[in-house]
Parts: C-alpha cells; sequence; structure tokens
C-alpha cells in the first residue's frame, strides 16, 4: 500500500507515491491553474491508475485545503525542512525558490527548524519572475542554460521589481547588451535576492521548481557557497516531507 503526499503550490502541483518503507517511489507534476481541486485530482489518478494507495492524502502549500479527497494538511516549511533533514541528516539552510516565494530556513542537527524567512512583497527572484521575463524574450529554460554558458561576461540587473527589471532588460538589449550576458545576470540576480533573505551559514541546499528546471541556477549556488547541494527531485521534497511527517517513528 502506498501513500501520496501533495504539495499544492501556487504554479505547479507536485506529487509523490510513498513506499511502506517510506521510501520515494515515483513523482508527478501538472499545473495547478486556478482549480487546486482539480490539480489534486489528477496527481491521485495519475497514481492510483497503477498502484493500490491508502488515504488520507497528505497535503502542504497553497491549494492545501481545497481538495475534496480526505486529506491531512501540513505545513510547508516545516515538511521541507523533515524531507531534507531525511536526506542529509545534518544542520543546513535551505534556500528554496519557489513560483511566487522564496523561502530561507535554518534547520539544526535535530531537524528542527530553528529560523524562517521569506519574500513577500515582490516575486522577484522567484519563478514566476524568470518565467514573465522568458515568456517577454522567447527563450526555453533550456535555451537560458545554454545562453547562459556563452556569457563572456556579467550584466547586472539592478530593479527588484518583476516589470522595473523586464524595462531594464529590454533597455540593455536595445544598447547592445548580448543576450548570454544578461541572462548570467538574470540568474546571479536571482542568486542575490535568495541569499539577501538571511545570513546564510554552514551548509546549504537548495530546493524548488526554479533550480530543478535551471541547473545553471544550482552550478552558481555551488560556486557561491562551496559547501552546498540540490537533491534530485528537489521541488518534490515538500510533498514527501507531508508523508514523513505522518507516519515516520
Amino acid at each position: 500500500m502506498y501513500r501520496l503526499g501533495i504539495d499544492l503550490g501556487s504554479s505547479f502541483t507536485k506529487g509523490v507515491l510513498v513506499d511502506e518503507n517510506n521510501r520515494l517511489a515515483d513523482v508527478f507534476c501538472v499545473r495547478s491553474g486556478y482549480n487546486f481541486n482539480n490539480a489534486a485530482e489528477k496527481i491521485i489518478a495519475h497514481f492510483t491508475e497503477k498502484h493500490e494507495v491508502a488515504f488520507p492524502v497528505y497535503t502542504c502549500g497553497y491549494g492545501r485545503e481545497q481538495i475534496k479527497v480526505p486529506f491531512i494538511s501540513n505545513s510547508e516549511l516545516i515538511a521541507l525542512s523533515k524531507a531534507v533533514f531525511e536526506i542529509y541528516k545534518r544542520s543546513c539552510s535551505i534556500i528554496d525558490i519557489g513560483g511566487q516565494d522564496t523561502k530561507f530556513i535554518q534547520v539544526n542537527s535535530q531537524g528542527q527548524v530553528e529560523k524562517f524567512k521569506m519574500n513577500r512583497k515582490c516575486a522577484a527572484g522567484t519563478g514566476s519572475f524568470l518565467e514573465e521575463i522568458a515568456f517577454r524574450l522567447d527563450v526555453t529554460p533550456a535555451e537560458f542554460t545554454k545562453f547562459a554558458a556563452e556569457a563572456t561576461g556579467e550584466v547586472k540587473i539592478n530593479s527588484f521589481c518583476t516589470v522595473f527589471a523586464i524595462s531594464e532588460i529590454i533597455g540593455m538589449i536595445k544598447n547592445g547588451a548580448s543576450l548570454p550576458n544578461i541572462i548570467l545576470g538574470i540568474y546571479n540576480s536571482i542568486i542575490l535576492r535568495s541569499s539577501e533573505l538571511s545570513l546564510v551559514e554552514g551548509y546549504v541546499v537548495i530546493t524548488g521548481g526554479l533550480p530543478a528546471m535551471h541547473p545553471t541556477i544550482v552550478s552558481l549556488f555551488k560556486k557561491k557557497y562551496p559547501e552546498s547541494d540540490s537533491p534530485e527531485h528537489s521541488q518534490f521534497l515538500a510533498a514527501y516531507g507531508c508523508v514523513l511527517l505522518n507516519t515516520s517513528k
């Protein structure tokens, strides 16, 4: 019998299938859209097609209580911390970059959350920030990675606001700045915004959908913080942690 964890985020809904030994068996992701219940139903249908799943499901995220099947709601930051500690078994700083927000979590050597901060005033430096820029520039995530690798220098992005940042980037293009250099600057601006949330100390774990889709961000984080890592399926860890919080002995 498998259990399901579902992270109903602002941009994407992530689901994990967990076996009886609390091992991650499979993952699946859909866009959240305007109806969190519809997104959750797609996740559940995907897993129950081939597996026997126990209810309730374990949820977190913006839409964690907006589903119709039996569920147990959990704190996203506690769930994420639980999953990260399950993997690394050490104190660490977690930088989680999602669709609408960036979180900083300090976890101690017992796996408890000691400190937490989150950007609340602006989406600059988040997934939606990069998604909007990609739409305006007509560049895919794969092309972002390719262009960043071709950069010969960095163009600094000064604006904290998504709208102003886009205007700034368009102005740079008009003035002859190369797209690879601009994209490297965009990536570094995201790292700067994330790092400014709090004093980052010790081992750093980078999670979230944005690092998962843009591996260059992980590489740049590792240059800034040599003692750091981004685990496999990092965007699914909060969903995984939901299950662990309710089933771990």
